[in-house]
């Protein structure tokens, strides 16, 4: 079994059932694949922000500005002030946004109910602490600005 190529049929299983639902679906939900990441990350990010997305995008505070603001209009993401400092706006998603959620969530929550049903809860451990394990160094930002070789 070969690590490396079983995550990439992982993301690459992952992107096309996304995709997939995105051209198949009976909602009026017509965004970019690019919003739809912006969603997954707002839905996943706490205390999200404009300022923690354009961080972790590593993208100007303007663009992540100009995408929110397309999300909102949308009703798509629902930004609300915070009380202890007037100038920072938390984003989450809208209730519509999370009802479309549940339908692309589906084929997640088939998977988790395989895997629960096939494998011991020590095994799901083991799984879960590797998978956190993979994606913290995924995303880790490396010292030099090389990229590693496989």
């Amino acid at each position: 079994m070969d690590l490396q190529e079983t995550l990439n049929r992982y993301f690459y299983n992952q992107t096309i059932n996304e995709l997939r639902l995105m051209n198949e679906s009976d909602s009026d939900l017509n965004i970019s694949y690019n919003s739809l990441l912006y969603l997954d990350i707002i839905s996943c990010m706490p205390q999200c922000t404009v300022s923690a997305l354009a961080a972790a995008l590593h993208v100007s505070k303007s663009a992540v500005t100009m995408k929110v603001g397309e999300l909102a209009a949308q009703g798509l993401i629902v930004k609300t002030q915070s009380s202890e400092d007037k100038r920072i706006f938390h984003l989450t998603l809208s209730p519509e946004a999370e009802e479309i959620y549940k339908f692309y969530d589906a084929a997640l929550y088939r998977a988790v109910q395989k895997a629960q049903s096939t494998y011991t809860p020590a095994e799901l451990d083991t799984f879960c602490r590797i998978l956190n394990d993979i994606g913290a160094a995924y995303i880790e930002k490396t010292a030099s600005s090389q990229h590693l070789a496989p």
